[in-house]
């Protein structure tokens, strides 16, 4: 169940909001309202600025931004309520999701019964149903929800999704009044902290005033009749109680819902002694499954407040105009020009336009590939002359392809002179680097400033590979054969034996795209089971890599760009570039390739195909270059040679 919860529920999440909005504009959108955000989720939202990716955001946060900024229209209950099973809207599927994360991370305890565990796998396979069927047609969610639910686990593997569910809340039991055991994690836990420093300065008045908190029972079997029963008593629950007040119990194992005032949260004591007696008398007024232990957690009711979005956040509008060279002569004939421009939009507005003033910044001329001259004009809506416009006018808009690269590291991966190495693949893991050293059968691992160099040794010749998990790298190797290594421990974890040769390999969604013997795709998850085959175009393709919903492959002189299915989307090929070997993709789609023999060479290639750029020569240190891999993360490109690496920071420009 934890592998739905970690891996595939935040996949879907990512795939709905990243087709709506696009990362960098969502991150503007939430500038002005980042005090509501926690530390970590600041954290998160800086991430996606810089990356202009969504893959450091959690189901809460998404469900978050999707409702506070009606990204989505509401659930037909409305938000925060659970759907009913004919509900099978976009947003009822959202809601459900973030209701499943909840209540497998606010678990105390990690038993379940198996109608328990069946229940949910219903309900995680109709999401991801409806999810393929009605939301995104191309994504495999409830097959790979189905092998979630059936594959194997070793204990590492079970210890290392139990542990991470766990830490979404990081629950720990607080304190106890016999029957009853008392949880809450760090949400709580903060709001308790921010709390208690905000009370140090408010008045008598502002201290009576009350805040939201939930408390559920753990182990509560009839749930249906008990949550009947509370609220039918509600009024007598609440006589005589002082400090909080009963609302609401609602299902979910069972919800309490109350209002607790803000003083009683101030000392611990007083916060316990007001929860036992709170809770205590609920009890004797319900059947209990088991009166020698009941777990309580409780929990923070998060504010949803529904944002305003500033009407002036938008994208720019850019307007291209062919213009004759000559008009670029002097000052005096360009003035006259944009001049001309703007009396056009003015009279063609038809009345539709505004008062308010329009600042237009002029970008660079492209005249890239011996293409007609291009002006462009940047028009945005209650912008000033400052600074940061005046950087975006200096930015030249191209194809979206780098402006720049800058060495921040080069890194020596020889243990000694007289060593012999034969690198041919090389990712980039957070900080670490991992390289495979196909000649001495074995992995080279580092950090990415070049320290801590040490070796995991393998039966195999390792070619190719790809990241799992950020402990976790899958690698194509000699004799047929695929191996899941983790490089903490630096153990082989499990062994695929694949019918031919295998090469280039990339993970996606819970499953990995390989390579066979240069000239199909096997889809297979991380147990070789094969879920489909995928027909390339090409009979000699050696290296593949798999990112949002296309699969880019390469054979020694062209580039595939291709549908999930194998449909070819565009080719690239240019008689200038041939040896090609090895394929990655950064967070816009752009694809970079290493050239071998006869060149040394970088290449980079819009992510539509129509456009490309040498990126890297033999003067910026390559030496017969193989591997290569651009880390989304930080816009950073690794590169290497036989016997030594390099660590870019790539600059790209802006759309």
């Amino acid at each position: 169940m934890s592998l739905a919860i970690i891996d595939t529920f935040p996949n879907i999440c990512r795939d709905i909001i990243r087709s709506i909005i696009s990362p960098r504009k969502l991150y503007q959108m939430c500038i002005e309202h980042l005090p509501s955000f926690s530390t970590d989720q600041k954290t998160c939202l800086h991430k996606i600025h810089l990356s202009n990716a969504y893959d450091s955001l959690d189901i809460s946060l998404i469900y978050k931004l999707l409702r506070q900024f009606s990204l989505v229209p509401p659930p037909t209950k409305g938000w925060g309520n659970i759907p009913d099973k004919v509900d099978i809207k976009l947003s009822d599927d959202i809601e459900r999701i973030r209701l499943c994360r909840n209540q497998l991370a606010h678990r105390c305890s990690t038993n379940i019964t198996k109608v328990e565990f069946d229940n949910y796998f219903d309900q995680f396979r109709d999401i991801g149903h409806r999810i393929d069927l009605n939301f995104f047609k191309k994504t495999n969610y409830e097959y790979n929800i189905n092998g979630h639910k059936t594959c194997r686990m070793d204990t590492q593997m079970e210890t290392k999704y139990i542990n991470t569910l766990k830490e979404l809340e990081n629950l720990r039991l607080r304190f106890e009044k016999h029957p009853i055991k008392f949880y809450w994690g760090e949400s709580f836990e903060r709001c308790l902290v921010n709390l208690r420093s905000m009370l140090k300065s408010e008045t008598l008045e502002e201290r009576r005033r009350k805040v939201r908190v939930q408390i559920i029972f753990q182990n509560e079997a009839d749930t249906d009749r008990t949550i009947d029963i509370l609220n039918s008593i509600k009024d007598e629950i609440n006589d005589n109680l002082s400090g909080i007040e009963f609302i609401v119990a609602t299902k979910g194992s069972i919800v309490l819902t109350a209002d607790v005032l803000v003083e009683i949260l101030e000392i611990d004591e007083l916060f316990q002694s007001t929860l036992t007696l709170f809770l205590r008398k609920l009890l004797e007024r319900i059947p209990t499954s088991n009166t020698e232990s009941i777990d309580m957690l409780v929990l923070p009711v998060e504010d949803y407040t529904q944002w305003k979005v500033s009407n002036t956040i938008g994208e720019p509008v850019c307007l291209n105009f062919d213009i004759e060279a000559g008009f670029f002569e002097t000052d005096d004939q360009i003035e006259e020009q944009l001049r001309q421009i703007s009396d056009g939009i003015s009279k063609n507005s038809n009345g539709c336009g505004t008062s308010i003033d329009i600042s237009a910044s002029l970008l660079p001329i492209c005249l890239e590939n011996e293409e007609a001259y291009v002006h462009s004009l940047l028009l945005d809506e209650n912008t000033t002359t400052t600074e940061e416009s005046f950087t975006q006018a200096q930015t030249p808009v191209k194809y979206n392809l780098p402006v720049s690269v800058s060495l921040r590291k080069q890194i020596n991966i020889k243990n000694s002179t007289h060593e012999s190495l034969d690198i041919t693949s090389c990712i980039k893991i957070v900080n670490t680097l991992v390289f495979t050293d196909y000649g001495n059968n074995r992995l080279i691992i580092c950090n990415s400033d070049g320290t801590d160099i040490h070796h995991i040794s393998l039966s195999y010749k390792p070619h190719y590979l790809t990241e799992i998990d950020s402990n976790t790298i899958a690698v194509s190797c000699s004799d047929s054969t695929i191996l899941i290594i983790n490089i903490s421990t630096g153990s082989v974890t499990s062994t695929i034996n694949t019918s031919d040769d295998c090469w280039g390999i990339s993970y996606n969604l819970n499953n990995l795209y390989v390579v066979i013997d240069e000239s199909i795709i096997r889809v297979m998850d991380l147990t070789g089971k094969v879920i489909r085959t995928i027909t390339v175009p090409s009979d000699l393709i050696t290296d593949i890599t798999v990112d949002r919903n296309r699969l880019v492959c390469i054979d020694t002189t062209s580039i595939y760009c291709c549908s999930l299915d194998g449909q070819l989307m565009w080719k690239f090929k240019n008689d200038k570039f041939q040896d090609l070997v090895r394929v990655t993709t950064d967070n816009a789609g752009n694809v970079y390739m290493t050239m071998y023999y006869n060149t040394s060479t970088v290449i980079v290639v819009s992510d539509d195909g129509k456009h490309h750029r040498e990126l890297l020569t033999e003067s910026d240190g390559l030496r017969i270059p193989r591997g290569i891999y651009f880390d989304k993360s930080e816009n950073s490109l690794l590169v290497c040679n036989d016997y030594d690496a390099f660590l870019f920071d790539v600059k790209q420009q802006k759309k």
